[in-house]
């Protein structure tokens, strides 16, 4: 729900120099942030010789289980059936249903008309997912009255930016670490974005691999020293995915670990007004891919300089030590292969891991660095568009789901032969990159499979097939059928129920900018509960 992209990987390869000076770290970049008041005084171990050239310092781990012995015999919460005071204050007092009041807002221009082709198919769509769950009660969520919330808080974002201004630009103005704590006293974005997430989760199904390991996690962040997640990225939700999943299965103060993490995002999660609402609930420190800082030459400069401040202030975490942080080395989310039908872990890059070693060590905490493989199996609860890049909008499609997560042992030594000099020595240092992503991408992909993850079913979004029959070419429905008055070609002419099509949508409640366009039809549901989608590109 909040990670337009978890770009780590792209963002670090622009910043990746063969000699390892990249940045620099100023004695005085080194801040207390609030999010980790709590973590241990333990002063910093200094740093040991040439750590670059040198293997990663890390000892072996138990190896993980399927067995979690820290979950609870029950799921420790309960679907909320009316809204909470802290967040009720935020909704006018009005007669008007959140459908009315998303339309008057767009005609008093406080949103876009793309908000409200989002929020009014999300909202239908998140209402079905609910009312076709398994466990009863997760019918009793108050969907329409989160979206209200929702809605004030994106049109407060269209109306006074909480990031980039008019005066600010992306790629001129480098936004600082955006540390949820700082909100909490005025609106607790972290607990609302948990609050819309776990209606949708199996809690039954879902599963935690690798408890042990994460019991040594907590320790050596309690013992002041880092920890790194290099870790698939399938969902727009994988943070709030993660905090839920490690409070709900295996108990708060775990949950903390996950909500005092630090992601490493893509920039844009702070642009798209309907993302930012749940950015606002995470620590985050953001960068640009490549593709992004060679879309805009004339910007190449300020983003590259947004990226070194964005590693710079890393490393100051680092070198204060009990950082957790997490990033996706792949660069961007996995996506479901039109070849097996599976949702693919994507490859890892070697420079993007190289990276955060190289910010730990010119930080001095290389020595004090762990580093882990996760695996998400998250693809179906909010699954990605079918294709990479594109507009910053992008459709929302959600389903009820069960969430996995596997976490691996500590990523062993790589050695490097140190006797080697001058060619032959960076030879080998740049074999063992690529040797380490293996290792770490092998790890993590055990770990998918044992998980399940290539086991999810296909449930949208996906990429529209050849060969449905619609129809004469540009016919339009009818008013009348499917959801709100909205009908597609595909009920009007016979269609393949189990394929995706593009159809053209007409009808009174369709946004007027939607009427007549062609849409991404979603197989599964009968003709006249059909879900419709806004197609339209999107980033990783």
């Amino acid at each position: 729900m909040f990670s337009r992209t978890l770009l780590a990987a792209a963002a670090c390869v622009a910043l990746l120099s063969d000699d390892a000076a990249a940045f620099s770290l100023s004695p005085t970049a080194r801040p207390s942030p609030a999010s980790f008041a709590a973590r241990s005084s333990q002063s910093a171990r200094a740093r040991v010789g040439p750590s670059l050239g040198a293997p990663l310092r890390m000892v072996a781990a138990e190896p993980s289980t399927t067995t979690n012995h820290l979950r609870p015999s029950a799921r420790p919460y309960s679907i909320i059936d009316k809204l909470p005071e802290d967040y009720a204050w935020i909704v006018p007092d009005d007669d008007m249903d959140v459908h009315e009041r998303i339309a008057k807002y767009v005609e008093d221009g406080d949103l876009a008309k793309t908000d409200e082709m989002i929020l009014v198919s999300w909202l239908d769509n998140f209402r079905e997912a609910l009312n076709n769950a398994p466990q009863k009660e997760a019918k009793d969520f108050v969907v329409e009255d989160y979206f209200s919330v929702l809605t004030e808080l994106i049109r407060k974002e269209r109306k006074r930016p909480h990031y980039f201004l008019d005066e600010s630009v992306t790629g001129t103005h480098y936004e600082p670490f955006n540390s949820h704590h700082a909100d909490t006293k005025f609106f607790d974005y972290q607990q609302f974005g948990c609050d819309v997430t776990r209606p949708l989760i199996d809690w039954d199904q879902s599963e935690v691999v690798g408890a042990h390991n994460i019991e040594k996690i907590k320790k050596q962040l309690d013992a002041g020293e880092n920890v790194v997640f290099c870790s698939n990225h399938q969902s727009e939700s994988d943070t709030h995915c993660m905090f839920t999943l490690m409070e709900d299965q295996l108990g708060k103060e775990y949950g903390d670990i996950a909500k005092n993490t630090v992601f490493i995002a893509g920039e844009r999660v702070l642009r798209d007004a309907i993302v930012v609402p749940f950015s606002r609930g995470c620590s985050l420190l953001t960068v640009y891919s490549k593709k992004h800082i060679d879309s805009e030459p004339e910007l190449k400069t300020a983003k590259m300089g947004h990226n070194g401040k964005t590693m710079k202030q890393l490393g100051a975490f680092f070198a204060q030590g009990g950082t957790c942080m997490w990033f996706a080395p792949s660069g961007g989310r996995d996506r479901r292969s039109d070849e097996t039908g599976k949702v693919e872990v994507a490859p890892f890059d070697p420079n993007s891991i190289e990276m955060i070693r190289q910010v730990a060590d010119k930080a001095g905490a290389l020595e004090k660095t762990h580093f882990y493989a996760m695996a998400l199996a998250t693809h179906n609860i909010f699954p990605p568009p079918a294709s990479v890049g594109g507009a910053l909008v992008e459709q929302r499609v959600v389903n009820y789901v069960p969430l996995r997560m596997a976490v691996s042992e500590e990523i062993p030594p790589v050695p490097v032969d140190e006797s080697l000099q001058g060619a032959e020595l960076k030879k080998a240092i740049k074999a063992s990159r690529v040797k380490r992503a293996e290792i770490v991408y092998n790890m993590m992909k055990e770990d998918y499979e044992r998980i399940k993850g290539y086991g999810s079913r296909a449930l949208g979004p996906v990429k529209p097939q050849q060969g449905a029959s619609l129809g004469t070419e540009g016919s339009k429905g009818v008013e009348g059928l499917g959801p709100g008055g909205v009908t597609t070609q595909c009920e009007r002419h016979q269609c393949d129920p189990g394929r995706a099509a593009k159809v053209t949508l007409e009808g009174s409640r369709v946004p007027e900018p939607l009427r007549g366009s062609g849409l991404l039809l979603l197989p599964g549901a009968p003709p006249k509960r059909t879900r419709w989608a806004v197609g339209g590109g999107a980033g990783a």
